[in-house]
């Protein structure tokens, strides 16, 4: 974790909490904090490509997963990205042999939404 680029994602995790529609009636709903806990315990424990592509899709769970993967692809690429733009970028960096750095500035951009919706009230 890199303290200075987590402080510099903050902001923009605040914005990309409203960007990607994660907020519902100025709320965010409880689901979301547990999930993106739980895609930084599967990032750091497991593959990264395999995480992105497994919260790409709501699966069973109560909240849409897919928000938090454009989030963190709003974060990282800015505000240019489709669907699965982040997947492939990852991709991209793993085949540059960039695995480690890409890594790293996805799990930032992970603690920067976690701490990003400190700033909000959360549905009970």
């Amino acid at each position: 974790m890199d303290k200075r680029r987590v402080d510099e994602y903050i902001p923009k995790a605040y914005d990309a909490i409203k960007k990607c529609d994660i907020l519902k009636d100025q709320k965010i709903p409880n689901g979301f904090r547990g999930q993106i806990a739980a895609f930084g315990a599967m990032v750091a424990m497991g593959s990264i490509l395999s995480a992105i592509a497994l919260y790409n899709n709501q699966g069973d769970s109560l909240v849409d997963r897919s928000k938090l993967i454009k989030a963190i692809a709003y974060i990282v690429m800015g505000e240019d990205f489709g669907e699965k733009d982040l997947f492939f970028y990852v991709q991209k960096k793993i085949k540059e042999k960039n695995e480690k750095n890409v890594k790293e500035k996805i799990l930032d951009a992970a603690i920067a939404i976690k701490l990003a919706m400190n700033l909000y009230e959360i549905e009970k």
